[in-house]
């Protein structure tokens, strides 16, 4: 039988970032779904910190940030909210139903489908998934429904992240956060690079204030992330490109072109964007995450991609 890939998308919590792609399966065992099901959620259930975790704003001082500390760093839920019939069909809403009509021939199946499902469990049945709050560009918390802000603070992971400002089509009009700015992939660190530097990008006009002969101005990441951290964004410093595993916790399954909430993450381009991980024997390679429907893949170096910084919450502002 094939089973519908989103179905089993909604099967897989984000216990590991390993589990937080898009899969088809194929089986000739008939109840092969529904036993999946229960075996993928009865082991995210039994590990710590999969959805289920008590955080957020301290109600009696709302700039202390109360975030679970059992993992180190907990993982978001995987944001699908809604449910799939067997064997086949995507519900708007968290329900699953058996389609007997739609059964081959000398199928049986029985139960509650929807219990294995995940749109049932952890934080994507309590509030689609996500913990998140904005930031304006001093750093101050904002309302939920401010219409400007340059930050988001994802009080799940602990990590303070990089808003993009409105994309226009051209380059660098719209400050160092530009939606529309890219970059190749560039480390000068040798012990963190790979084995090659990348691409320094001397050529390209693709972000804000790029001058020709001038490095420091040029769109690389290594650039990219130097230039934010002169600046101060949000009124801290310590501005970095995301590792692969960080920037895959911003990708919500049940969105897609773009696959993040863009409530909080506007601007966001169907498009690749950069980790700080180089790809392990391809030296021209490092990993990116695209954002049209949340998967990654090696890009070549020098590509002009996007790129989202990071930094810890706990850090110290000034580093």
């Amino acid at each position: 039988m094939l089973l519908d890939a989103r179905l089993y998308v909604g099967l897989i919590n984000k216990c590991s970032v390993m589990t937080r792609y898009t899969h088809t399966f194929k089986s000739a065992l008939k109840p092969a779904c529904c036993l999946t099901a229960s075996l993928v959620v009865g082991l995210c259930l039994g590990l710590t910190g999969c959805g289920d975790n008590k955080q957020g704003t301290d109600a009696k001082n709302p700039e202390k940030v109360t975030l679970f500390s059992g993992m180190g760093q907990s993982l978001n839920d995987t944001g699908i909210t809604w449910g799939g019939d067997y064997p086949k069909d995507i519900n708007d809403d968290c329900s699953a139903d058996i389609n007997v009509e739609q059964l081959l021939d000398g199928d049986v199946i029985e139960g509650d489908i929807l219990l294995a499902q995940d749109c049932t469990h952890g934080r994507d049945a309590e509030s689609g998934g996500f913990m998140y709050r904005k930031l304006n560009f001093k750093g101050e918390f904002l309302e939920a429904d401010a219409e400007s802000w340059a930050c988001v603070l994802d009080e799940v992971s602990g990590l303070l992240w990089e808003v993009k400002q409105e994309a226009d089509g051209e380059y660098g009009n719209r400050g160092l956060s530009d939606a529309d700015d890219l970059f190749t992939w560039y480390n000068s660190r040798p012990g963190a690079n790979g084995g090659s530097v990348g691409d320094w990008n001397a050529r390209f006009n693709q972000c804000t204030g790029y001058a020709e002969g001038q490095p420091m101005t040029y769109c690389n990441i290594e650039e990219f992330v130097s230039r934010i951290n002169t600046f101060g964004l949000c009124g801290r410093k310590g501005w970095r490109v995301p590792s692969r595993q960080e920037l895959e916790s911003l990708v919500d399954f049940g969105r897609t072109m773009p696959a993040i909430n863009t409530d909080f993450f506007p601007n966001t381009k169907n498009n690749f964007y950069w980790s700080y991980a180089p790809v392990v024997g391809q030296k021209e390679s490092a990993w990116g995450v695209s954002f049209q429907f949340g998967y990654s893949g090696p890009l070549k170096r020098d590509n002009g991609r996007n790129v989202r910084l990071v930094r810890s919450w706990s850090e110290n502002h000034d580093k």
